[in-house]
Parts: structure tokens; sequence; C-alpha cells
């Protein structure tokens, strides 16, 4: 992870750390929760989301991914990876990247619990190469690299189901458009630098979020 990365990071955990700490002293309100689905592309990931009035809920998602990893030696459940490229490199998968997407969330019957409506931003600093993405999206990255940053926005709707006191499981569905800024390499995982370019994005939000209420 680059010297500019790492300062994205440290700023997210410190924003995480500046929202936990505010949060728990209200504890009743806040949750903590992992998105599975997100996990399956081998991204570690922590959320937290605090209720500000009955109807109304913040939160602050993260997600880092920094290694390497080998399409032939277990891929990414929710994003298989390709098995090479054009360029006859070899079965090494750039899947390198930070996430950072705050949130809004409408309930409609009470917090935690039920329907809900939201809107989210996300920033996100990127490094990846030979990944091949569902619905075809992004072909280019089968067989060059991508490195830049990402900036978007968009909004979503889910289902909380309560499984006890404290733990809960949700299903969210939704979609983000953005602009992206990147450098692009003529092969998936070194090659020789092509060009710049600034191009728009649109991708799916999906979550299966395991829930923890703090009470």
């Amino acid at each position: 992870m680059n010297k500019q990365n790492k300062k994205i990071w440290r700023i997210s955990l410190l924003a995480m750390l500046m929202l936990g700490t505010g949060l728990f002293a209200n504890a009743q309100k806040l949750a903590v929760k992992n998105n599975l689905l997100y996990d399956m592309t081998q991204t570690p990931n922590i959320g937290f989301e605090y209720a500000v009035s009955p109807k109304w809920t913040i939160g602050l998602n993260l997600g880092i991914n920094t290694s390497w990893h080998h399409a032939s030696g277990g891929s990414g459940f929710f994003f298989p990876f390709s098995k090479g490229s054009a360029h006859g490199e070899h079965d090494k998968v750039q899947w390198r990247h930070i996430l950072i997407a705050p949130e809004a969330r409408y309930w409609f019957c009470s917090v935690f619990e039920g329907h809900f409506f939201g809107f989210n931003a996300l920033a996100t600093c990127f490094n990846q190469g030979n990944v091949k993405y569902p619905f075809g999206l992004y072909p280019s990255l089968r067989d060059h690299r991508r490195q830049g940053k990402a900036f978007g926005a968009g909004i979503f709707y889910g289902y909380s189901w309560i499984l006890s006191p404290h733990w809960s499981i949700e299903a969210e569905g939704g979609i983000d458009v953005g602009i992206a800024h990147f450098k692009e390499y003529d092969c998936a995982n070194c090659g020789v630098f092509q060009r710049k370019d600034t191009k728009p994005f649109i991708a799916p939000k999906i979550g299966i979020n395991a829930v923890y209420n703090i009470k």
C-alpha cells in the first residue's frame, strides 16, 4: 500500500474511531455490521450505524484489501478472477482497494427493524487487473491494469430481520454511479503505462449484512 493509500486508510480509521467513541455513549442506538458478500470478495470490512431519530440512522462502512490473489488457488466467490490475460501474464490478480462509504437510512417502521431506504456516498482507491467482474462489467480489467480513485453516490433498499435481542441480518440492494480517475497499463499485473483517463461508472450495490446491535 503506497503512502497516499496509507493516508486515506488512516483517515478512515480516525473517522471510525471518532464515530465509535461518540456513539458508544448511547449504545442502545448503535449497531456494528459485516457485509458477508463483501467478505466473499476476500475483502475484510466493517460498518457502524447509529440511530439519530426514531426513523433515521447514519452509518459508515469501511473495506480494505491490499494483497495479491491467485486465480488458480481459490477465486473470490462473488467476483470470479480470470485465468491470466491476453498478454500471457501469470494468474496473479490485482484486487487491491480501500473503500469508505458513509450512508443514511430511513426506516419505515422503527430503526434496525423491517424495511429501509437509503442514500450513500463512496470514495475508493483501487489497483486492479486480471479481474473478471460479473454481468460483463469492465471487460478491459481482464487484460489491463487500472490504478486510481473513484467517487460516487447511490440509493438502495433493504430489509432487516431480527434474530435475537442482539443479532439481526440485513439484505440490501441498490445502485451507485460516479466518476473514476485512473492510469491504465497494458497488462493485468504490471505493464507499460498507456494513458490517463476519467470515466463515469455504474455499479450494483448489494449486501447481506450480519448485524450486532449493542444494547
